[in-house]
């Protein structure tokens, strides 16, 4: 699928504002969410990347806040809209991601995946890296 990729500095004041909701939406849903926040993880300097289609529809997007402390962009949030799943909307998104990482100098990014999605992990392997910790949590009552 072509999809044109465009990049907002504020992820809360976007075009890309409905899709976010969306995913988010579908993520509290499924009962993938990190840390069972029930609210997205846009903070004011959360970054947004989105893919819009020939037809002009936002399709997927791509969000991170940049940890300057460890020269990362940390992923906080992936998704594609589920009638464009599986047609390289993501590795574009991704990809794009990593581009605009090694133009501003940050060395790595960090996507944290929960082990309960597995879409997301198949989607995050799919575009390589390597796996770096295995995170235990334990409810405490």
């Amino acid at each position: 699928m072509s999809v044109t990729i465009r990049y907002d500095r504020r992820a809360a004041y976007t075009y890309a504002f409905a899709i976010l909701a969306e995913a988010w939406n579908e993520l509290v849903q499924g009962g993938v969410t990190p840390d069972g926040v029930g609210v997205p993880p846009l903070q004011p300097d959360t970054e947004v990347l989105y893919a819009i289609s020939k037809d002009g529809d936002i399709v997927g997007v791509l969000t991170w806040d940049h940890n300057k402390q460890e020269n990362a962009y940390e992923v906080t949030l992936a998704y594609v809209e589920p009638s464009s799943r599986r047609r390289g909307v993501f590795r574009e998104l991704f990809n794009a991601l990593c581009e605009r990482a090694y133009t501003n100098g940050v060395l790595r990014v960090v996507s944290k995946v929960p082990v309960s999605s597995p879409s997301a992990i198949e989607a995050f392997s799919r575009v390589g890296g390597n796996k770096t910790a295995i995170t235990y949590e334990h409810a405490v009552t």
